[in-house]
């Protein structure tokens, strides 16, 4: 059989299979060999850009990417008030993903980049019903902080969630840790003092994790970072999760309820 380039082609709504751009089947897509921030674009301005702008390129250095040729949140958030203006409230998703083909092994480190933009919705105040998941762990690796395109691990947990009819799953790592929830970073209280997981416990380095303890530590409250079990969340008095979208509290895990506010503004 004769050489010939990679062909590429997509099956439609209705059965019948076309031909499409080889850009389609990138490694993002192949491989989930990249990284993504999600934004929120509000006033003409990419919120907390220097936050996201940091936390990818560290995960580009994490996972080999070249970031010299990526575009920065400033260009990007000039795009966006050219083409919507300052009124428009959006959820953007800067996605940046190895160039090149290959297989498991890359040809490149260059870094190609997209945007999806959609609008933007707020955080659920509060999820009412939430449970520690026993069948999905996420695994401890060196990358587990950085915002990688697989993420199997997450899909794989909120759709556990929708079949048990709750609003929140909670996930341990692979040490039966609190890890965090099944989109966002979680935190709880417990005697006037905040807990968190630590980035050991395979967490995200979320942007609203940052801002929620930076913002703790700005009032002067303890915030602690480590390692805690699912008994230690079970004793809080109050737990919430958090993530560019806002701050949600949780009310009720596996039968134990907790309080749904603070005595402390920690919106951002």
């Amino acid at each position: 059989m004769n050489d010939f380039n990679t062909l590429s082609y997509y099956k439609l709504s209705d059965g019948k299979w076309q031909d499409c751009d080889s850009s389609f089947h990138n490694r993002g897509f192949l491989y989930g060999d990249g990284l993504f921030e999600t934004m929120v674009f509000n006033n003409g301005i990419l919120s907390h850009r220097e936050f996201h702008e940091d936390r990818l390129w560290n995960g580009c250095d994490v996972i080999g990417l070249d970031k010299t040729s990526l575009t920065s949140l400033l260009d990007i958030q000039n795009l966006l008030l050219d083409k919507f203006g300052k009124e428009t409230l959006l959820r953007i998703r800067w996605n940046v993903f190895r160039g090149g083909q290959g297989k498991y092994t890359p040809e490149t480190d260059a870094a190609n980049e997209s945007l999806q933009i959609q609008s933007f919705h707020s955080a659920t105040p509060i999820k009412s019903k939430a449970y520690f998941s026993k069948n999905i762990k996420v695994p401890k690796t060196n990358w587990s902080h950085c915002k990688t395109m697989n993420a199997l691990v997450y899909v794989l947990a909120n759709l556990e969630r929708t079949q048990l009819g709750m609003n929140e799953v909670i996930l341990t790592n692979t040490d039966d840790m609190i890890s965090e929830a099944g989109s966002s970073n979680i935190f709880w209280v417990k005697d006037q003092v905040f807990f968190t997981p630590s980035l050991k416990c395979s967490c995200i380095a979320g942007v609203g994790r940052r801002l929620i303890i930076e913002k703790l530590k700005h009032n002067s409250r303890e915030i602690v970072e480590g390692e805690f079990s699912p008994k230690d969340l079970l004793n809080a008095e109050t737990v919430f999760t958090t993530n560019v979208t806002g701050l949600s509290f949780i009310g009720q895990i596996e039968g134990k309820s907790f309080h749904t506010s603070l005595d402390l503004d920690l919106t951002f």
